[in-house]
C-alpha cells in the first residue's frame, strides 16, 4: 500500500480536519435554520393573511417543506466533498452518472414528472377527500409531494401511494360536496307519508346543520335539505326509493351525512316506517 498517496489525501494544506467540520457543521446549522425560518415565515404569512383558502395554503406548505429537505441536503453535500473535489469535475461526473441513473430510475422520474403535474393543475389540495385508482374506500390528502402523496383513511391509516401508481382520482372536496342520501321503503307504506316525514326531518337538519351547510359570499345558504322527491321506482323490486339533498362544506361532509343517516333511521323506527325485508322462503319436513 502507498502511504505517501493517504498520506497527501489527508494532508490538505488549506483545510485542517477541525476547520473541515467546523465548516460543515456551520454549513448544516445555517442551512436549515434558514429554511426553518423561510418555513416559519410562510406559515405565520398564511396564518394572517386571506390570499388563498386553507387547503390551497397547506398544499403550498408541504411542497415547500419537501422541496426545501431536498435542497438542503443538496447544500450540505456540495459543501461536504468540495474539499475533495473540483465542482466542474463533480457536475461532470454528475451528468454522466444522472444518465446512468435515469435509466434505471425511470420510475422515480415518473414520480417526479406526475407530483409535478398534479401540484401545478391543481386536481387535488392537502386537506381534499379523494378516491385514488377507484379504491371503495377513499381518505384525506395528508402530505402531497413530488414523489408520493400521503392519505389518510377513516379508519386513520395513512396510506403512502406513489404519484406514478396514480391512474384514475375521483376528488370529493371541491369547496363543497352534495349529500345525497337515499332511503328505500316498502311497497306497503303510504309514499304521502312518507314524502311528509322527510320533509319534517329535513326541517330539522336545516337547523341542526346550519354550520354545515354551505354558503356563498353574501352568506346565504347554497343549497338547504329538500326531499329530491320518488326518485325511484324500480331501483329495488322491494319498495319506493326516496332521497335527500344539501350542500355542505367539504369539511364537514362525513359528519353531517353520519347524523343524517341517523336521524332518519331513528325516525323511521319511531313513526314505524317499515323498511324492504328479503323474503326467503323454505320447506320444512
Amino acid at each position: 500500500m502507498n502511504y505517501s498517496i493517504a498520506a497527501d489525501f489527508l494532508n490538505i494544506e488549506w483545510l485542517s480536519v477541525k476547520e473541515y467540520v467546523f465548516t460543515l457543521f456551520l454549513t448544516i446549522v445555517v442551512t436549515y435554520g434558514l429554511l426553518f425560518f423561510l418555513r416559519f415565515s410562510l406559515h405565520q404569512f398564511f396564518k394572517r393573511t386571506n390570499y388563498i383558502n386553507e387547503k390551497q395554503e397547506g398544499t403550498i406548505e408541504s411542497v415547500f417543506k419537501t422541496s426545501s429537505n431536498y435542497l438542503g441536503f443538496f447544500i450540505v453535500l456540495i459543501t461536504a466533498v468540495k474539499p475533495f473535489i473540483e465542482i466542474k469535475e463533480l457536475l461532470v461526473a454528475g451528468g454522466v452518472l444522472g444518465i446512468v441513473i435515469g435509466f434505471g430510475a425511470q420510475s422515480a422520474i415518473k414520480d417526479m414528472l406526475y407530483g409535478f403535474f398534479f401540484l401545478f393543475e391543481g386536481q387535488f389540495k392537502k386537506g381534499d377527500f379523494v378516491r385514488i385508482n377507484e379504491e371503495l374506500d377513499g381518505g384525506t390528502v395528508e402530505e402531497l409531494g413530488f414523489r408520493a402523496l400521503k392519505i389518510r383513511k377513516l379508519n386513520g391509516m395513512v396510506t403512502t401511494i406513489s404519484n406514478g401508481e396514480v391512474r384514475k382520482i375521483v376528488n370529493g372536496n371541491v369547496e363543497s360536496r352534495r349529500i345525497y342520501e337515499s332511503v328505500i321503503v316498502s311497497f306497503r307504506q303510504n309514499p304521502q307519508e312518507v314524502k311528509e316525514l322527510l320533509n319534517g326531518l329535513c326541517e330539522q337538519l336545516n337547523e341542526q346543520h346550519q354550520p354545515y351547510l354551505k354558503k356563498d359570499r353574501e352568506g346565504q345558504v347554497v343549497e338547504q335539505y329538500r326531499v329530491h322527491g320518488l326518485s325511484s321506482l324500480d331501483s329495488s323490486p322491494l319498495g319506493y326509493k326516496f332521497t335527500i339533498v344539501a350542500t355542505v362544506t367539504d369539511s364537514d361532509y362525513i359528519t353531517a351525512v353520519q347524523e343524517t343517516k341517523e336521524i332518519i333511521a331513528q325516525a323511521f323506527f319511531d313513526r314505524n316506517i317499515k323498511m324492504p325485508e328479503q323474503q326467503i322462503a323454505y320447506k320444512t319436513e
